[in-house]
């Protein structure tokens, strides 16, 4: 299709520029990917022996890290080179910059995909990142590493005994292999992320202060009435913009503000009347250009909006000032002859200019990323602006000054000889932050510091605050009564939770939680937790996965908590869940448990829950809670892990027939009996089974005895999380990759067949 795409955009071109200006942008995209994935590796998962570059340390873990990795490609520019992140245990010393010959075992990087939780396999792609895969074998080729692995190399000594270490180092060189878990958690719950990751705000400040320095000293040593001081004090500022995204690694949040700025500055200089909008429109179509995954990345929205914001106030702040440079200019006699307090009262009014210029940045800056942040995160920190307000003209004014003061006088000291580690030359720059990290610690514990928003709320708030800025836009009446209506979504909202209707449809959810299980029971904003997943060490489902979907779907009472065995890849996450929702009634047979697995039967609201198996409490698969959910004619069955024996006593001594049923013990050959499967006689079961797991589930066999009876079968590992709608008149299902987020970046990458293994 590429061909007729580019035809048409040529046929279109003089008539409807706009429509041939989208097709172009296909075939670009199209072009683009075919490009990159072209250098990935194309395996079916057989072991492959490969040339890469670290380029990044991503996590460590005891004996274990994750690495970032581009492959060698010389008939590719490194543009468009792939790269893969690889797990790697027991490894060797490693550094960014090294090379290494690999011998690797690939796999698709698809992620576990929810409404709610962090899309991992859309993050990788807005990296360029095609692959993962474990090292098997490691020769080193090159350990000749660049400039900023030196750096930091030589940095990490220097500021070890500051309590800012990690900090610091971040903000100076983008690198953040030293912050802590509990550390990222309080940056998310003040909303100060941004203020650490070098994108447009710290390249906005050091191209404010370079100009601001540089135009000085130019006006003062060597005034002159044309634009050359300005275009030199530019120059300037791109050269310490561009140094200081070398430092950050040129990531790829990093690369999108240095390429916006440096756009707007060529605008600036060889377009002398060019619009801010039109600067960056341009700015903006550098960046798709050179990537157009960008848009795949929150740091895209963020950088961007970012710049919206600075530059459309700067806009309005320059031409006040060039007004005032013109009538110094035309009026040099008049200017000298101004008593003194006329020119204090001018300076006076130039300061309150500057101060109100940079409070509107500010406050616009704190509202607009705070939308943004909670778009892309399901959630907002409640604090974030009035932190952010104290914080960033602080980082602003202080805290980046000094530190890439401090950070230029240890270059000059350190690599011209000096022995010694430096410390002292980042005391100061340590001082600034002193406040910050009290700030941090004190507000972040704060039980309102972060509010998670449904993504109901969301849309219609978004709608509303967009309904407001047209309404203030326009200064006809009958625009803003047009305008007005987009504020109904949000009215309507608000009558329905006050109302407190009573919904008879409710919906079942089996998330995608890797090799594990977790099913969400809902209705009218309460629910039921099967299950939560498995935990490993510091990594939960439960907190990446279940408490996010609950918070997604504005769930806030979850009633009960179901464990159906105590296997890790079924309760891992139940403290997790109780920690979120400490009034849920525990069903399990545990002595901690409210009610246990002994058969009997409930009301939930309007809805039947029936426990029907185990009639004794045993330990392993076969202890396994079984739930009946019905209402009317409508039921699913809930199976955890039985096996034969148990699905044998489960077929002749209770009613089990539904028209929804989760397969037993993840689809494996000990269970799914051919009569069980018939005196439950479902029409569609759900699979909690990871993709391509160690274990080979769901089995052939299993699979074929569904299909051979006609019954519909959904995986989560393949099409992410399951949800089923109980209508009064109809049952209707949605897969993630499929329906609720058909986008192609949601498309499972494989490497070869699609088969399970046996």
């Amino acid at each position: 299709m590429l061909p007729l795409f580019l035809v048409a955009a040529l046929v279109l071109f003089r008539h409807t520029p706009v429509l041939a200006g989208m097709l172009i942008a296909l075939s670009w995209i199209t072009a683009f990917n075919a490009l990159l994935t072209s250098t990935a590796v194309s395996e079916d998962g057989n072991p492959v022996t490969i040339k890469a570059e670290i380029i990044a340390l991503v996590y460590s873990n005891r004996d274990w890290i994750s690495v970032d990795v581009a492959l060698i490609e010389p008939t590719f520019p490194s543009l468009l080179t792939s790269k893969l992140r690889l797990s790697w245990s027991k490894p060797p010393s490693l550094a960014v910059g090294q090379q290494w010959q690999l011998t690797i075992k690939p796999k698709p990087i698809t992620s576990v995909v929810n409404q709610g939780s962090f899309n991992q396999q859309k993050s990788l792609l807005s990296k360029h990142i095609l692959a993962k895969g474990n090292v098997l074998e490691a020769q080193l080729i090159s350990t000749s590493p660049e400039l900023r692995t030196q750096l930091i190399k030589q940095l990490t000594p220097a500021l070890a005994s500051f309590p800012s270490q990690d900090l610091l180092l971040a903000l100076l060189v983008g690198d953040k292999q030293l912050m802590s878990q509990s550390r990222w958690l309080q940056l998310r719950r003040t909303g100060t992320g941004h203020l650490f990751a070098i994108s447009g705000l710290h390249l906005s400040v050091a191209c404010f202060w370079a100009y601001l320095l540089s135009s000085r000293v130019l006006f003062n040593f060597a005034a002159h009435q044309g634009r050359r001081n300005r275009i030199i004090a530019m120059i300037c500022c791109s050269l310490i913009v561009i140094g200081y995204a070398y430092l950050a690694g040129f990531s790829v949040s990093t690369q999108r503000a240095l390429i916006m700025l440096l756009t707007y500055f060529s605008t600036w200089i060889f377009r002398r009347y060019s619009s801010s909008w039109e600067r960056l429109l341009y700015a903006l179509f550098v960046v798709l250009l050179l990537d157009p995954f960008s848009p795949l990345s929150a740091g895209f929205w963020l950088s961007f909006m970012a710049l919206v914001v600075i530059l459309v106030s700067m806009s309005t702040w320059d031409r006040t000032f060039e007004g005032n440079d013109a009538s110094q200019v035309n009026e040099p006699v008049v200017e000298a002859k101004q008593p003194l307090q006329l020119k204090f009262s001018q300076w006076r009014q130039t300061f309150v200019g500057w101060l109100w210029a940079f409070w509107a940045i500010q406050w616009r800056l704190a509202l607009v990323l705070g939308v943004v942040q909670a778009v892309f995160f399901a959630g907002s920190s409640l604090i974030s602006v009035l932190i952010n307000l104290v914080l960033v003209p602080w980082f602003s004014f202080v805290v980046i000054p000094l530190s890439l003061l401090s950070l230029f006088l240890f270059v000059l000291v350190v690599f011209v000889g000096f022995h010694g580690d430096g410390a002292g030359i980042f005391w100061l720059a340590d001082k600034t932050m002193e406040p910050v990290l009290w700030l941090l610690e004190h507000t972040s514990e704060l039980t309102f510091a972060w509010f998670a928003l449904p993504e109901q709320l969301i849309a219609v708030l978004l709608y509303a605050l967009l309904g407001v800025g047209l309404c203030c836009s326009f200064k006809l009446g009958y625009w803003r009564i047009a305008c007005s209506v987009m504020l109904l979504p949000l009215l309507a909202l608000c009558f329905q939770v006050n109302t407190e209707q009573q919904s008879p449809r409710w919906q079942v959810h089996m998330l995608d939680v890797g090799q594990g299980m977790s099913v969400v029971i809902e209705s009218n904003r309460r629910a039921i937790v099967y299950d939560t997943g498995a935990s490993f060490g510091g990594f939960s489902y439960a907190e990446r996965v279940v408490v996010p979907f609950l918070q997604h779907r504005g769930i806030k009472h979850v009633d009960y908590l179901v464990i159906s065995h105590k296997d890790n890849d079924h309760a891992g996450g139940a403290q997790v869940v109780l920690n979120a929702y400490p009034d849920a009634q525990v069903i399990a047979d545990d002595k901690l448990a409210a009610l246990t697995c002994r058969p009997k039967t409930f009301l939930w609201q309007t809805i039947t829950i029936a426990i029907i198996a185990p009639k004794f409490a045993s330990k392993g698969n076969n202890g396994s809670c079984v739930l009946r959910v019905s209402q009317h004619d409508q039921s699913i069955l809930l199976t955890g892990d039985i096996e034969a024996n148990a699905e044998l006593q489960l077929s002749t001594q209770a009613n089990i027939a539904s028209n929804i049923m989760s397969v037993p013990h993840h689809g494996s050959n000990t269970s799914s009996s051919l009569a069980f499967i018939q005196a439950a006689s479902p029409q569609l079961v759900l699979i909690p089974a990871g993709f391509n797991n160690r274990y080979g589930f769901p089995k052939k066999a299993v699979l074929e005895r569904y299909h051979q009876l006609g019954i519909s079968v959904l995986t989560t590992g393949e099409q992410g999380q399951l949800s089923v709608t109980f209508e009064p008149e109809s049952i209707e299902y949605d897969t993630y990759r499929s329906n609720i987020a058909p986008f192609w970046y949601n498309q499972i990458f494989r490497f070869g067949p699609s088969a399970n293994p046996e």
